[in-house]
């Protein structure tokens, strides 16, 4: 039992690097939408995607060796936290599973509080767009109204910016 509980200390020492590694992308990926670094952040978006997959992999080993580690602790997989598993087993595991609990649990309110906060500056920068469009579209003339004479009826505005008066 000690090999498998070494090899799940391992497995969440290793997925903790990839929280630790996602929370310095979405760092780079904050600075890339700051400074409108569109090359930066697609790379940031590939090298996120990569990242997600490798976290889904590990938290898939984590999921069955809990199962495993519960069969042999006779508790069901649900119930087997690592709180709880701190508790059953033995030191230096449990100082080390509680070590890593608390880490855990600080790298993932890091992570979240980035995405928010990545979330806050996309949709600025949607309002920003959409803003511009605006802006662009009330520069455009309206369509051209014909007289019976055939003569094009003119309102005095071609454009926010320019007039045909003088």
């Amino acid at each position: 039992m000690n090999i498998l509980i070494n090899d799940f200390i391992k497995l969440l020492e290793d997925e903790k690097k990839l929280y630790e590694k996602l929370a310095l992308i979405l760092q780079q990926e904050k600075r890339a939408v700051i400074d409108s670094d569109l090359d930066a952040l697609n790379e940031n978006s590939k090298q996120k995607e990569n990242l997600v997959l490798k976290i889904r992999i590990m938290g898939e080993q984590r999921l069955d060796m809990i199962g495993r580690l519960s069969g042999l602790l006779n508790y069901s997989p649900r119930e087997l936290t690592l709180t709880k598993l701190a508790q059953l087993v033995d030191e230096p595991y449990s100082t080390r599973l509680n070590e890593y609990h608390s880490n855990y649990l600080s790298i993932i309110q890091g992570i979240q509080e980035l995405n928010q906060s990545n979330k806050e500056l996309f949709s600025h920068s949607v309002e920003l767009i959409r803003g511009s469009i605006n802006l662009l579209s009330n520069l455009l003339p309206s369509t051209p109204v014909y007289h019976r004479t055939g003569k094009v009826k003119s309102d005095g505005k071609r454009g926010a910016v320019i007039s045909d008066q003088v």
